[in-house]
């Protein structure tokens, strides 16, 4: 289960405006839905200190991959994949709130089975 596991970073703002109806989806009013980011338990806390240093207010969305309509792919020079235009609420098995530490750095500490 752990290898299906693929992670998604949002504000708290932005999680209230686009989780609705039991999906999330990232569109700005007026604009088709955007692919949404994931990135694999490895590449968690590069990917927040290289998009988010400094932020506050964030939920990392855990996300069973084997729950979503299309697998994920992701490329060999890449950690970034994108997996489409929504999430329904049963593919997101938690969020969980973070804050960066007092130097605007991420330090997860995560462990992987």
């Amino acid at each position: 289960m752990s290898s299906d596991l693929i992670f998604h970073v949002v504000s708290k703002r932005k999680w209230r405006e686009c989780y609705l109806n039991g999906t999330y989806s990232i569109s700005d009013e007026g604009t088709e839905p955007s692919a949404i980011e994931c990135v694999r338990i490895s590449h968690l806390n590069d990917y927040l200190n290289q998009h988010f240093k400094g932020r506050k207010n964030l939920f990392i969305l855990v996300i069973d991959s084997s729950r979503l309509d299309r697998k994920p792919v992701f490329n060999d020079d890449s950690e970034i994949t994108l997996i489409g235009q929504e999430i329904r609420s049963e593919a997101i098995l938690d969020k969980i709130r973070i804050d960066c530490g007092k130097e605007g750095q991420f330090d997860l500490t995560v462990f992987s089975s």
